[in-house]
């Protein structure tokens, strides 16, 4: 078939395909779900594989200029090689599990690429697409209301041990990576409600998505909606035009917000998280003593207070937490005690050393004190983390990349960052005296989207490897990179002109004048 007929084709039912591979993303969520409750996800990783694969080869196909296709899939697979050949060097122990984590990894950037063709392709279609992220929603909302008509819920928290079970989940592993996607739909369902131009609808999809978000349980969602509500409400109010009255349901669930933080699940989550901090804290102070308070800054440390600090070390987290769980003990047996130490910067607090996320990075950086020269440069393979029966990959997802990839992979990933965002700011100095058609409520949407996904891949963590989550950054990135290019060219600068020339003829005064 001739190519040229071939990309007519595909670019012709580019909406419809973009739109399915959006509606795949939570059924495949929800069938990973269901395969690691068996003990395997080989079957959803394959399938994200292959859905990767025809989306690229899809992009590559209706795209006209491929040299980007070319310099990305040659980076990718460039550092893939030199990354392998090190940890073959180290003596590789699970190559398979490692390119998948590194396929979920460059999603990411190639989903951006193959978005950005099809946006670019496709006439029209960057205006339907806040509709899949509104039916990814429902579909949300759907399978949580299965998994209790089921009588087989999934919580946010479940902690057997404390009698524990809060927050609305659904059939969805992390609760970290799901918070994140929620965050990610919310802003993608208003959106979608703006768009319909009914005040009705854009309050409707207030009260659903603000509820699931409070609901959520997690910091994350609580904040992000939060911060949602104040974003769309200037985007708006900006914009101007009738559907300012939008402001009115933003504002109610600000306020809502405010009110009922007390209640939340949020907060009672951190109320019992304090409560696990003070166990530990209470045995820890008998120990200091007179010392409790002391705080390292520098140098050397007095003799008798650095022989507490090793009995705390020691004595209080070299055990088994009240639920069981291992504190600091296989990190004590591995590096030794005043490694482990110096790492936490001798410090005796409880909300530092029985904080789990804050374990698992001192344990990445211990590990990687002691790696050569071409391991920090290419990373190392993620069986690496594990210490003993335990595995410490940091859930914080960029803090995370310089050990599995090195410098030179988190270096990678960062110019990425940049490919996105750089343009941006580019367009907007060049262009400040038409910046008012640039601040549209689809920019500050779609802007809110990846950098609450950024955000929540560092400040939460398994976003960035999360394929659903990946998708959806994905998508706000693309979109970014669109709205940003017909801004620099001047056509939503003229859109904007013509609106504004509309509403000064619609004028009463100008009416009356007639």
């Amino acid at each position: 078939m001739d190519i040229s007929n071939l990309r007519k084709k595909l670019t012709g039912v580019g909406g419809g395909f973009l739109f399915a591979v959006m509606a795949l993303q939570p059924p495949l969520d929800v069938l990973s779900y269901f395969m690691n409750e068996y003990g395997s996800t080989l079957i959803t990783t394959a399938l994200r594989a292959v859905l990767l694969f025809a989306v690229f080869v899809y992009g590559f196909i209706v795209e006209t200029e491929r040299r980007r296709y070319l310099i990305f899939g040659g980076v990718i697979a460039g550092f893939w090689l030199l990354h392998t050949l090190n940890c073959f060097r180290l003596g590789y122990q699970d190559p398979l599990g490692d390119l998948g984590e590194y396929l979920k990894l460059v999603q990411f950037p190639l989903w951006t690429l193959a978005f950005t063709t099809l946006l670019q392709s496709c006439d029209g279609l960057e205006s339907h697409i806040s509709g899949a992220l509104a039916v990814n929603f429902c579909t949300v909302l759907l399978v949580i209301g299965l998994s209790y008509l089921t009588g087989s819920p999934v919580y946010t928290y479940d902690s057997p041990s404390r009698g524990v079970k809060m927050g609305l989940l659904g059939w969805f592993s992390n609760h970290n990576g799901q918070s994140a996607i929620v965050c990610m739909l919310v802003i993608g369902l208003l959106l979608w409600a703006y768009h319909t131009r009914r005040v009705w609808i854009f309050t409707l999809a207030s009260a659903l998505g603000f509820t699931l978000l409070y609901f959520t349980g997690t910091r994350l969602a609580y904040y992000s909606a939060m911060l949602t509500a104040l974003g769309l409400c200037f985007f708006v109010l900006i914009s101007g035009g009738r559907m300012r009255l939008c402001c009115i349901p933003l504002a109610a669930a600000l306020v809502l917000l405010v009110l009922f933080k007390g209640v939340s699940i949020m907060e009672t989550r951190q109320t019992l998280t304090g409560e696990s901090f003070q166990i530990c804290q209470e045995p820890t102070d008998e120990i200091m003593g007179e010392y409790k308070d002391y705080v390292y800054d520098s140098g050397e440390i007095p003799p008798e207070i650095e022989e507490r600090i090793t009995r705390v070390y020691e004595d209080v987290y070299g055990g088994l937490s009240f639920a069981g769980g291992t504190l600091l003990g296989d990190l004590l047996d591995r590096f030794g005690t005043e490694r482990v130490m110096k790492a936490y910067n001798y410090t005796t607090k409880a909300t530092t050393l029985y904080d789990g996320r804050t374990k698992k990075l001192k344990a990445m950086e211990l590990l990687w004190e002691e790696q050569d020269a071409p391991t920090r440069l290419l990373g190392f393979e993620r069986s690496n983390v594990a210490i003993g029966p335990n595995l410490y990959g940091p859930e914080n997802d960029i803090s995370a990349l310089p050990y599995y990839y090195g410098y030179m992979g988190f270096a990678l990933f960062i110019g990425f960052i940049g490919y996105i965002f750089l343009p941006i700011a580019i367009s907007c100095v060049k262009n400040l005296q038409g910046l008012g058609s640039l601040l549209t409520v689809d920019f500050g949407a779609w802007l809110m989207l990846l950098v609450l996904g950024l955000g929540a891949g560092q400040l939460s963590g398994n976003v960035l490897q999360n394929p659903s989550a990946s998708v959806y950054l994905s998508l706000a990135a693309a979109e970014l990179c669109h709205i940003t290019k017909a801004y620099g060219s001047g056509r939503l600068r003229a859109r904007y002109e013509r609106r504004q020339g509309l509403t000064i003829i619609q004028s009463p005064v100008i009416k009356g004048g007639g």
